[in-house]
């Protein structure tokens, strides 16, 4: 009795992504910092299996897949960041953007979104408080 073990392994390269968003999170995953990999599974990637988060998880992660790499604009980076990250977490649009730019729980959630997806912990309260308030004015 012989087992061809190695065909199992070779079935799991060629397997092929079922949906959109799982391109996106595969375009993500290459670039991403892989020690927050659980973080990214248990704070994002879990939500597309309820289809009212779909839409906004989708534009969430489409946004994050096109901004890897160096941003040459980081206020404009960031501004665009939060209206999709506002968009996921007020999924019912019961805040306004100004309100939702003084949320503090909606600020520290977009800057561990910074690290798990970019491994970036470089902006300073000051200077993320202005970039939120430029926002919040437009």
């Amino acid at each position: 009795m012989s087992w061809n073990i190695l065909k199992l392994r070779n079935q799991r390269k060629a397997y092929e992504p079922d949906d959109d968003l799982q391109m996106v999170i595969n375009r993500i995953e290459k670039s991403a910092p892989q020690q927050h990999l659980n973080e990214r599974e248990m704070y994002y990637y879990h939500y597309r299996q309820i289809n009212k988060y779909l839409k906004p998880l989708s534009a969430l992660l489409l946004y994050i897949s096109e901004q890897t790499g160096q941003r040459k604009d980081q206020e404009a980076f960031v501004q665009g960041l939060f209206r999709k990250f506002k968009d996921f977490y007020d999924i019912n649009d019961t805040l306004s953007m100004k309100q939702a730019a003084g949320d503090y729980s909606l600020k520290v959630k977009l800057l561990t979104l910074l690290k798990i997806f970019y491994n970036d912990t470089t902006l300073a309260g000051g200077e993320f408080g202005n970039y939120l308030e430029g926002i919040a004015d437009n």
